[in-house]
């Protein structure tokens, strides 16, 4: 095994050959196979036109708007079709959107990502020519590309966010907006006047936001082998990463072992104007400019 060389692998990878793993693909299926779910997407979070920022969007979830679609459901105490069999009307109505976009859109993820079809190294479109596959590879793709169409060991890939293969792994999806630093709906001075069923309703959206978080720092924690291991690193090759901030911490992580800090960073970039926006995240994440250069796709 080459430890003196680091890849970092992101969906572009399995874009570039050809397999539809956009979160535009994504969306087709929901729309498919999960009409509810499409529906809820569509109406509460503020995705893009191809969900593109959907695990970013997951942490903007518009709860006064979804409050306030489900009021007809939370019926005046003084109406006179007022009975006790309707009290948790509101919040069951409340549970069942959430539920939608979190359990659910999860289920429905891991599920399409575990039909994506997976070329070999006969059948894929186009091949990279320059994979060393003797090094390390932290891939935050969930599909086994690097092993189908390059032959790389397993053995020497940390799949960080899961690995679809493996039925029993948990594929991660998530935004990236610790719950403990967002303030809960309740919190507020006239929560004595709210109504009980407005308050168990917050209550329940709360918790969506806890079950919807990425929790990168534990991710960290369970893999703390893995990066401690990089003492060797020399050189780092990103390839289909966007460098989004959903996945901050990992690069923060990355970074802070001294090894990986001082080593070359090479960037794929599919255009000119990428280059300036990956330089800029990788200066935010604390990366020294002079130790990255580029190369077009074509190059790798």
């Amino acid at each position: 095994m080459n430890q003196t060389k680091l890849y970092i692998i992101g969906n572009g990878f399995d874009l570039w050959h050809g397999i539809p793993s956009s979160l535009g693909d994504f969306k087709k299926y929901a729309a498919q196979m999960a009409q509810e779910v499409y529906r809820e997407v569509e109406e509460y979070l503020p995705v893009d036109e191809n969900w593109g920022d959907l695990e970013l969007a997951l942490a903007e979830l518009d709860a006064e708007q979804l409050t306030e679609n489900l009021g007809h459901y939370m019926t005046s105490y003084s109406n006179d079709d007022w009975s006790d069999s309707g009290h948790h009307d509101f919040q069951y109505e409340v549970t069942n959107v959430v539920e939608r976009l979190s359990t659910n859109l999860h289920a429905l993820f891991a599920d399409w990502v575990r039909k994506l079809p997976i070329p070999t190294r006969y059948n894929a479109p186009k091949l990279l020519s320059h994979v060393d596959t003797q090094a390390l590879f932290l891939t935050f793709n969930y599909t086994d590309t690097l092993s189908s169409v390059y032959g790389v060991n397993p053995s020497h890939i940390l799949f960080i966010h899961g690995r679809a293969a493996q039925p029993n792994d948990e594929l991660v999806l998530g935004h990236a907006w610790d719950p403990q630093s967002r303030q809960s709906l309740n919190d507020r001075p006239d929560i004595e006047e709210v109504d009980t069923r407005q308050v168990e309703a917050n209550n329940i959206i709360d918790d969506y936001f806890s079950s919807t978080f990425k929790n990168s720092a534990d991710i960290i924690a369970r893999y703390s082998s893995s990066f401690d291991a990089l003492t060797s690193v020399e050189k780092v090759v990103v390839l289909g990463h966007s460098l989004s901030s959903v996945d901050a911490a990992y690069f923060h992580a990355l970074l802070e072992e001294p090894a990986v800090a001082n080593a070359q960073w090479l960037v794929a970039i599919r255009a000119e104007k990428e280059r300036e926006e990956k330089q800029q995240r990788l200066a935010e994440y604390g990366l020294c400019l002079d130790r990255t250069s580029y190369m077009f796709w074509e190059d790798a």
